[in-house]
């Protein structure tokens, strides 16, 4: 195959995460952890701390997650909600064949 053609393919391969795709990476992370702070679900679901921040918003406003004081730092716990989401989701994703991927975890 020509250079261009394999561009091509790979661009195609790469598709953006919605909305939705990208709160169920933030749930799935925290739920993992058990609780957890702003700078780990960032850089776990490979966001920027302040996109992350604005996602955790949302998802508080939307009673998916809650947050709670641990020592003077803020960590994040998936609700009840939450995990009604995430498998929705999950469903969802098993119908139209997409693949959920695996966070990154330990860092």
């Amino acid at each position: 195959m020509s250079r261009l053609r394999l561009m091509a393919k790979k661009k195609k391969e790469h598709l953006k995460r919605t909305r939705y795709d990208i709160y169920a990476e933030l749930i799935r992370v925290i739920y993992i952890y058990g609780h957890c702070p702003l700078t780990r679900a960032a850089r776990s679901t490979n966001m920027p701390v302040d996109r992350a921040k604005i996602s955790l918003t949302e998802l508080m406003d939307r009673g998916l997650l809650e947050d709670e004081d641990d020592d003077g730092r803020t960590v994040y716990k998936v609700t009840v909600r939450g995990h009604q989401y995430l498998e929705l989701y999950k469903r969802m994703a098993g119908l139209v064949g997409i693949p959920i991927p695996d966070p990154i975890i330990g860092m």
